[in-house]
């Protein structure tokens, strides 16, 4: 009976312990893993209180109650905001990593203008108007099925996948390269001899989407060598083959004439 009992003893001492363990683990989970700051890194345009205000994060929250999908939907109702991860310091600081989209094109469907990111995801529908305040080229060339409904937070829908990794270079690289604002058009139909048109009206003739940044960058001293000698508007730059550019002028230089003696001609001997 004493061995029963005492074993009983030692196990409700252990239980209580077990149980002292867990509550102080809690209560010290609950300390250590309080937010007690917000940061956010990534963006560029939407102010950090409308972020953390969006993500339904609090101070004071647990860092180990946290619904990171949960928070990640929340966020990405703005949808110029991308979530990529979340991180949690012994200061007690949640930092918010994202990415924020902007527009850098612009579809122009049945007389409506869509501006979309670098990945063609539509962010804004601007309806007939068109978009001043976003300075991006106007798109062109991408094969969009017949029927395709073009929504505001999705990837348009191409019946050619690869005209949008193409077309996701050549933005990247225009901006990259300072050449977005001055990119008027980019088209992307065929991929082998992609061109953007700029705000002179100049052509310049990518070829395919490869080695774009040396290509612009090219392109872009040309013109600017060329902008304060003559009118752009008509003009060509090739520089497709990704080595050397060839500048074509709107109007070629017409070939000065040089005078030549004319032919004496012979009289023709009168027969004996």
């Amino acid at each position: 009976m004493r061995r029963k009992k005492k074993r009983k003893v030692v196990l409700s001492s252990v239980l209580i312990v077990i149980f002292g363990l867990v509550v102080l683990a809690f209560i010290v989970g609950l300390y250590l893993f309080k937010i007690r700051n917000m940061n956010v890194i990534g963006n560029r345009t939407v102010p950090k209180e409308e972020i953390i205000e969006l993500s339904g994060v609090h101070i004071g929250d647990n860092y180990l109650l946290l619904n990171e999908q949960r928070m990640k939907e929340q966020l990405e109702k703005n949808r110029y905001l991308e979530y990529i991860t979340s991180q949690f310091d012994y200061s007690g600081t949640l930092t918010i990593r994202l990415n924020e989209r902007h527009g850098m094109g612009i579809l122009q469907r049945n007389g409506y203008h869509y501006v979309i990111d670098d990945r063609g995801m539509v962010l804004e529908n601007t309806g007939m108007a068109y978009p001043e305040n976003i300075h991006c080229p106007i798109v062109n060339g991408l094969n969009l099925p017949d029927s395709a409904m073009i929504l505001a937070g999705e990837i348009v829908g191409v019946k050619d996948r690869e005209q949008l990794v193409a077309l996701s270079k050549v933005l990247r690289a225009l901006e990259a390269t300072n050449m977005m604002g001055r990119t008027a058009s980019v088209e992307i139909s065929n991929l082998e001899n992609i061109y953007i048109m700029t705000t002179e009206r100049a052509r310049v003739v990518l070829g395919e989407a490869e080695n774009l940044r040396l290509k612009l960058i090219v392109a872009r001293e040309i013109l600017h060598q060329r902008q304060d000698q003559e009118n752009l508007t008509g003009a060509s730059i090739d520089i497709s083959n990704g080595r050397e550019a060839h500048y074509i002028p709107a109007v070629l230089p017409t070939p000065t004439a040089t005078p030549s003696p004319t032919p004496t001609i012979e009289p023709t001997p009168k027969p004996r």
